[in-house]
């Protein structure tokens, strides 16, 4: 762990994956998943083309890195990247062996974070998963609000990327554990160079995920 204490507080921490450390997510993110829920289920299907993954979901809750971890293993299999603020990663550094890097707002180094995220959407397996309303939000926030780094970063990949969205959506019903749709959707990621473009069709498709949002 001692290289971690070279980046100072507003230097961006890279990802740096450690083959234990990620073995351990897997293991103890697919108990957590099970043990919490009453039930999962990943809606809508997604075609692999060896391209690398950008996925945006929603950002709701302490669940969303093992949801983004629960749909990569489930249906992605690549190598996990989760951009993370940098006061939540900071306390949080075993994190980042298994995927997280920072960013901070407002700082000359979010120039330097998107930089790195544009060089991982040039590798065909990395996966790369932001919540670009850059806070947590009720579930129920719509329309959501996105900042401007994922079209900075689009404009700034040089190789061609995948991108997908995701929506996690949890009901109780009559269960003392609530269930968990995870709703998936795959757009051009030609949308990407619009920042308005790209905040519309995702809450087009949160909208149309709240509709179909039923009992399991």
């Amino acid at each position: 762990m001692e290289a971690l204490q070279n980046e100072g507080p507003g230097q961006m921490i890279p990802a740096r994956h450690h083959k234990l450390y990620v073995a351990f997510f897997e293991v103890y993110a697919r108990w957590m998943m099970h043990a919490h829920f009453s039930k999962i289920r990943c809606i809508g299907s997604v075609k692999l083309n060896n391209l690398p993954v950008m996925m945006i979901g929603n950002h709701f809750s302490w669940w969303d890195g093992f949801i983004a971890g629960y749909i990569n293993m489930k249906v992605l299999k690549k190598k996990l990247h989760i951009m993370m603020l940098e006061e939540e990663l900071r306390p949080r550094m075993f994190l980042n062996r298994t995927g997280a890097y920072s960013i901070r707002k407002g700082s000359r180094d979010m120039l330097a974070t998107i930089d790195y995220t544009a060089e991982l959407l040039n590798d065909s397996n990395n996966l790369v998963v932001m919540f670009p309303q850059g806070e947590f939000q009720s579930i129920y926030q719509h329309p959501v609000t996105f900042g401007r780094g994922v079209q900075l970063i689009s404009s700034r990949a040089g190789h061609e990327f995948q991108l997908l969205f995701y929506a996690a959506l949890i009901d109780y019903f009559s269960s003392r554990k609530p269930s968990l749709n995870i709703y998936l959707q795959e757009f051009p990621a030609i949308l990407s160079q619009s920042g308005a473009s790209l905040e519309s069709a995702y809450n087009e498709f949160l909208s149309a995920c709240y509709k179909q949002q039923v009992p399991l």
